[in-house]
């Protein structure tokens, strides 16, 4: 079937979830842990180029969803007493705007930004409904960009409309998708529970968790209003969008919980889609290469350089190197950018610019193009530090070269295609220098450590 959803997944959002808050309370819920980690493993193993998350809890409005369009947004939990745990993400710009222009005329569908927000006195922010579902989104490995919606209280059935037009957004873009619908179930199941009791509170979630098993929503529709409001839930808004994308899947779902310790319903379901192959594109397996691309991608969308991500391994973000960055367009070199001796602090930030660089200031080709990025091949090569060498300790398939003679400076990388011989690789390196051809001059390698 035609999705561009690679997996979808109901999370629970409780920051007692998170281990520098829950501490010894994390035991009792054991079982809600290890399904979000597997399910964020499982999830990210597809390959999604973003994450949109449904959250209950931020701004929510009485006559439609809302959808928050701003580059970078941030959060913390300081309203729980941790205010250390911080964290940014980078917003689908592009995506978010083609969900607005499809929405329009459709459904109602707010579009929350710093205009918005400077108007009304709203702090745009990342609530706890997308923050902890995140936290273990980035352990597991995620550094793409984020969508961040809120849902529609009054309208289920136009929760599962907008999934379906989510869908046909990222469908159009080629964008690989995945989808968390963050939600707590009742929070009426103890007897002396700060939100009340209701027998009915467990009747709820037994409902919920059916439809999701069965992967079908008439247990959800026998619900009357009244009956939804005694069982006092913030998921199942949520649950209606889930909806939107499982009836286009063909999904498996291989991870499925549910428990309530803490007088709190937290069911987990996660559902990959078995049409959908992984990401054909090697070049996104390291995180290199995917931030590489994300760089790209936001200078493109906002024609500024982007900040480096939170989470990203301390080999780049504690260390510096050189670096070089390729792109290629059907096999043909579209861009390539890069320093053999580090100009920022660490590597991480030497790819960011390098990317940049690579994509818009190669004088050999014109910019490159939002339109053009899915097409692209990217490697990143790691450079070592470059040693004095001879001829003879050169090898065209191991060591890149660097000529240098008095200020003229070529460089070229290893195990290029039809650079065979030590006398090719000097000549195209004095060659880019502009080094004349009865020139000798001084001759150092370098290793690299080239990633697709």
């Amino acid at each position: 079937m035609d999705t561009s959803c690679v997996g979808c997944a109901l999370f629970p959002h409780p920051p007692i979830m998170l281990p520098e808050i829950g501490k010894g309370e994390l035991s009792k819920m054991k079982s809600t842990v290890e399904a979000v980690q597997q399910a964020s493993e499982l999830l990210l193993a597809q390959k999604p180029d973003t994450i949109v998350i449904m959250t209950p809890h931020n701004l929510v409005f009485r006559d439609g969803a809302a959808i928050f369009p701003e580059p970078v947004l941030y959060g913390n939990l300081g309203d729980y007493g941790f205010p250390e745990l911080t964290m940014d993400i980078s917003t689908d710009m592009e995506l978010s705007e083609e969900i607005l222009r499809q929405s329009k005329d459709i459904l109602p569908l707010h579009r929350i930004d710093r205009k918005w927000t400077d108007q009304y006195g709203y702090a745009l922010h990342i609530d706890q409904g997308a923050f902890v579902p995140l936290y273990y989104l980035k352990k597991a490995g995620f550094h793409g960009q984020v969508i961040l919606l809120s849902p529609y209280f009054s309208h289920y059935d136009q929760m599962v409309e907008l999934g379906a037009l989510i869908d046909r957004a990222a469908l159009r873009l080629h964008r690989r998708i995945g989808i968390i619908a963050s939600g707590d179930l009742s929070h009426r199941l103890l007897k002396g529970s700060p939100n009340g009791y209701t027998p009915n509170g467990a009747v709820f979630d037994r409902i919920v968790m059916k439809s999701l098993k069965l992967q079908d929503m008439a247990p959800l529709k026998t619900m009357t209003e009244s009956f939804i409001d005694e069982a006092g839930m913030c998921g199942l808004p949520s649950v209606y969008f889930l909806f939107g994308f499982l009836h286009h899947m063909v999904p498996a779902m291989p991870v499925y919980s549910y428990e309530g310790p803490f007088g709190v319903g937290y069911g987990v379901a996660l559902y990959l889609n078995q049409d959908s192959a992984p990401a054909p594109r090697p070049a996104d397996a390291d995180v290199r290469v995917h931030l590489a691309r994300q760089s790209v991608s936001y200078y493109l969308q906002h024609r500024t350089v982007m900040t480096i991500p939170a989470d990203l391994p301390e080999e780049l973000t504690e260390t510096s190197a050189g670096a070089f960055v390729s792109l290629k367009k059907h096999g043909a070199l579209r861009g390539c950018i890069g320093t053999f001796l580090p100009m920022q602090l660490n590597i991480a930030s030497e790819i960011i610019h390098n990317a940049v660089s690579a994509a818009t200031r190669d004088p050999r080709f014109r910019p490159v193009t939002l339109d053009e990025l899915p097409e692209l091949d990217i490697s990143v090569d790691i450079l070592g530090s470059p040693e004095l060498a001879t001829r003879d300790q050169l090898d065209p398939r191991k060591y890149g070269v660097i000529v240098m003679s008095h200020a003229r400076t070529g460089l070229l990388l290893p195990d290029l295609e039809g650079v065979d011989t030590v006398e090719q690789q000097i000549e195209i390196a004095k060659e880019k220098a502009g080094i004349p051809a009865h020139v000798r001059p001084d001759l150092y390698r370098f290793t690299v450590t080239r990633y697709h």
